[in-house]
């Protein structure tokens, strides 16, 4: 079933559901509450990423948000004591990361959906995805930064060029395309219509069969012959 889609409609519910969004990010805890979640989850992303028998570098990173703020976001190696002096923790803007949950948020709201529960999973679903991506583009800033460190000589040129690449990569997406490439995945079908179904076979008509009475009087007729 293709639901109804139309453009001033969408786009008035899209700027009601942002408001509403903006005013819940601004003034609830929810901001907070987001970035600790994406700090949890780019902490354990780190960890898995730093299998090594060197303990030097076996799980050295450290990752917390400065104090008194919200979404600051600092990282440090073990390695950065061995310089003198030592190397300061180095800060990460995360608010330009998680600022996609308000674009996200309201574009999926404003979506059409069979009901309200279809609505909310589709958001969840949302959601996750928009986490696993922040994550990622936080472990690639933190892996591209230690790449061009003043200890930068443990990685080769390919893993610096690399790195950098990655980084740029994504934060082209970050802010803004990521929450718009995910919504259209998910509404792909919706958004397309009936571009994207396969033709329905042709209807042959089906030949009909003699009523009870029509065959009373064939058979009738019949008799009398």
């Amino acid at each position: 079933m293709r639901l109804p889609f139309r453009a001033s409609t969408f786009f008035a519910k899209l700027v009601g559901y942002f408001v509403l969004t903006y005013l819940l990010w601004l003034f609830t805890p929810l901001r907070a509450a987001y970035a600790n979640l994406l700090l949890a989850t780019t902490k354990a992303a780190l960890w898995l990423s730093e299998f090594s028998t060197d303990p030097l570098w076996s799980h050295g990173s450290t990752l917390f948000i400065k104090p008194g703020t919200e979404t600051d976001f600092f990282y440090m190696h073990r390695i950065f004591a061995v310089f003198s002096p030592p190397l300061r923790p180095q800060g990460i803007q995360a608010a330009w990361v998680v600022a996609g949950l308000l674009v996200l948020v309201p574009l999926m709201l404003a979506t059409p959906a069979p009901s309200w529960t279809a609505r909310f999973v589709r958001l969840g679903v949302a959601l996750m995805l928009l986490l696993l991506l922040q994550t990622l583009d936080l472990v690639v800033t933190i892996k591209d930064a230690y790449a061009h460190s003043p200890f930068g000589n443990y990685w080769g040129p390919w893993s610096r060029s690399f790195y950098s690449f990655l980084d740029a990569l994504f934060q082209g997406f970050d802010t803004q395309l990521f929450p718009v490439m995910i919504w259209g995945g998910i509404h792909f079908q919706q958004l397309l219509g009936d571009r994207v179904r396969p033709p329905a076979p042709p209807v042959t008509a089906q030949p009909t069969r003699p009523t009870t009475k029509a065959k009373r009087r064939r058979a009738a007729r019949e008799r009398r012959t």
